[in-house]
């Protein structure tokens, strides 16, 4: 009978502490986000803007994204591993950004491990995924992360403390710098 109660009991306290809300605490806001694809990739001058806009640096190569290795093994015995191969998945990247031709103005450099492409040229971070960040001085930052060899692609995202429109490059994991 006793466990009876405490398990209802606990069903009851479950069952109430369900998560959500009614969402009064919180408010909406709205944004508009436009890419300025025609912008000049150096020495880009921002003055007065009416709405908020994100610059995509475009520039860059692609990623090096090896050949899915196929085998013909049954079982592990008959599996063969490669002279020189790596099970560390893990990489130790340092990455150089200057952006000092588009802006001096302090700011935060960010790295994201996972993002979106949206319609209009711009990305989405999902900032639970942020890898790395550093500051930046006088446009400047060398960001130190590590990574898994299974991303491909990072995005590089600055925003600046003077109201200064962000940045964003998408960067292929064959790229060690950013210099705008």
């Amino acid at each position: 009978m006793n466990k009876n109660i405490s398990l209802l009991a606990l069903m009851a306290l479950l069952s109430a502490c369900g998560g959500g809300g009614d969402g009064s605490g919180s408010s909406n806001v709205s944004s508009t986000v436009t890419a300025d694809e025609s912008a000049p990739e150096s020495n880009v001058e921002v003055s007065s803007l009416s709405e908020f806009e994100i610059m995509v640096d475009t520039s860059g190569g692609e990623a090096n994204i090896p050949e899915t290795v196929t085998s013909s093994a049954s079982s592990f015995n008959e599996t063969v591993v490669p002279d020189g191969f790596s099970y560390s998945p893990v990489l130790e990247q340092s990455f150089v950004v200057d952006i000092s031709g588009y802006s001096t103005s302090p700011g935060v450099v960010s790295i994201y491990s996972e993002f979106s492409a949206n319609d209009n040229g711009t990305y989405t971070a999902a900032y639970n995924s942020r890898m790395a960040f550093s500051s930046l001085e006088s446009g400047e930052a060398i960001v130190d992360f590590v990574s898994s060899e299974s991303h491909y692609y990072v995005l590089a995202e600055v925003w600046f403390t003077d109201g200064t429109p962000p940045v964003q490059k998408r960067i292929p994991n064959t790229e060690t710098s950013w210099v705008w």
